[in-house]
């Protein structure tokens, strides 16, 4: 374990710190770093947290609030002291699509309201680091051929896009209005344990049904990139922690591959691993998703981070769930 670069005792708040990346960005700074760390969720509770931390000694904390209240922003930043913020609060594209009042209730004028507690509490943060997403880019065809440069003009094509690239902008006014060092991170399509919602959570459904001995078809083909949701947590981690200084947008490592080889090497690891393959296959419908980011920015920035080889990555998410199915603690749906 290391002390932060930044900060000889830093506490770190984690807005929607119970959703997948706040808690691999959790797991990894209990982990890597010497700091406190604070959850901030709608519905969070130390004793649930505690649970999903049971390695924590004391280091985490919860804090039951709603980011569309500037003023219980504010009381947390200072009753708790808080030092850096890690925003990932916020509604997944269908809770957007099917609820758009609260989708830019939550996921814009939630940023916004966090921003302004910053500003309101005299700012002691030292960092902000605010996930966006992929979704701020177009369909993969409105780019040439070959690596996407980080930095390709934004065309997002739903309102969750939309509502990412506009948080994009509100940091961007926060770093030039305080000098606050602030960082947009930009995940694409996370796979792996604690990713359970939404079109590009099929493939870690299908490493379930494996661990289950159940059929599943992913309902698509495509190329995508793929983040093992492990290396998002370190990636977040780093980007809180280690050292920093002005504004930038990053898009995260990841693997860039096409459907049937994702379930090719489902397959091959279930060989491996002796488990029967109860036919894990994906559709035929193509779905056109940004892929072939360039990421090299941010591993130049962060050099620290880890990316975990694809098969390697799968190979841990199907152990995980083959113990949680065991333990009769793995869920389907």
């Amino acid at each position: 374990m290391q002390t932060s670069p930044d900060d000889s005792n830093p506490t770190v708040l984690i807005t929607g710190g119970l959703g997948c990346i706040g808690v691999t960005t959790t797991q990894w700074l209990l982990k890597h770093y010497d700091c406190q760390i604070v959850i901030l969720s709608r519905k969070a509770d130390q004793a649930s947290v505690e649970q999903e931390f049971p390695e924590s000694n004391g280091r985490v904390n919860a804090v039951a609030a709603d980011v569309r209240s500037v003023q219980d922003l504010q009381a947390v930043l200072d009753e708790r002291q808080i030092t850096h913020v890690a925003h990932m609060a916020g509604l997944q594209t269908p809770d957007c699509n099917a609820n758009r009042d609260m989708g830019l209730q939550i996921n814009l004028a939630g940023t916004q309201n966090l921003i302004e507690a910053i500003k309101q509490s005299n700012l002691a943060v030292q960092r902000v680091v605010f996930a966006s997403s992929v979704a701020v880019y177009g369909p993969r065809d409105s780019y040439p051929a070959g690596q996407v440069p980080m930095l390709s003009d934004p065309s997002p094509v739903n309102v969750y896009g939309v509502w990412k690239l506009a948080g994009e902008h509100v940091s961007r006014l926060f770093h030039e209005e305080t000098g606050v060092p602030t960082i947009n991170i930009r995940p694409g399509a996370l796979f792996g344990p604690g990713r359970d919602r939404g079109l590009t959570a099929t493939p870690t459904t299908a490493m379930k049904h494996l661990a289950v001995g159940k059929p599943y078809e992913i309902p698509y083909r495509s190329k995508q990139d793929y983040l093992y949701a492990h290396d998002v947590g370190a990636a977040v981690a780093n980007t809180l922690l280690e050292p920093f200084e002005g504004y930038a947008s990053f898009t995260l490592p990841g693997h860039t591959a096409d459907s049937a080889t994702f379930v090719r090497l489902i397959q091959e690891l279930a060989s491996e691993l002796e488990i029967e393959d109860p036919g894990i296959t994906h559709g035929q419908d193509e779905v056109p998703f940004i892929c072939e980011l360039d990421f090299e920015p941010f591993c130049k920035a962060f050099p620290k981070a880890a990316l975990t080889p694809l098969k390697e990555a799968i190979r841990q998410s199907i152990l995980v769930f083959q113990e949680q199915s065991a333990k009769g603690m793995l869920h389907l749906s």
